[in-house]
């Protein structure tokens, strides 16, 4: 019978090289953190921000509410009996789910991607006020780009 050599410990190596690596982390204490809100990450152009409703092209037929995984968007009724969307941002997921699905596009995604409200109501947009332009920062905060560096991790440029 013959016994095979084996290392006595086969991973020593690499964890001695995480625990380095950790180590100098923490030793040199590089912060990898933005300061939100005076800094924001710079977002590539088709991310997804809140929704924007053109209550002309509607033609309300509901598919935005109905597809809606969860149940962010009412039909609000409005003028004539007709029924226009309006959404909870409380219970959105921003899966786009009601832009992909409307037939002639009323729905879109506007660049307002981090919009603060004191109160629930404040996050309950009803059709008149889904369909207004997004007010804009009194500040607009500076935007970083998120560069990987292979030694040193995220930087932010």
């Amino acid at each position: 019978m013959e016994m095979s050599k084996k290392k006595p410990y086969p991973d020593a190596m690499g964890h001695l090289r995480a625990v380095k690596a950790g180590l100098k982390y923490l030793v040199e204490n590089k912060r990898i953190t933005i300061m939100y809100p005076d800094a924001s990450m710079e977002l590539p152009p088709p991310y997804r921000g809140m929704i924007k409703l053109n209550p002309k092209k509607c033609t309300h037929c509901g598919l935005c509410a109905r597809i809606c995984p969860s149940n962010a968007i009412k039909m609000y009724k409005v003028d004539g009996g007709k029924r226009n969307p309006g959404i909870n941002y409380a219970r959105c997921v921003f899966c786009g789910f009601c832009v992909d699905v409307c037939p002639v596009g009323a729905l879109d995604f506007t660049d307002v991607h981090d919009a603060a409200y004191y109160t629930i109501e404040g996050l309950i947009f009803t059709p008149d006020k889904l369909s207004e332009e997004p007010r804009p920062f009194v500040k607009a905060p500076k935007k970083v780009k998120v560069i990987f560096d292979e030694g040193k991790g995220l930087k932010y440029e």
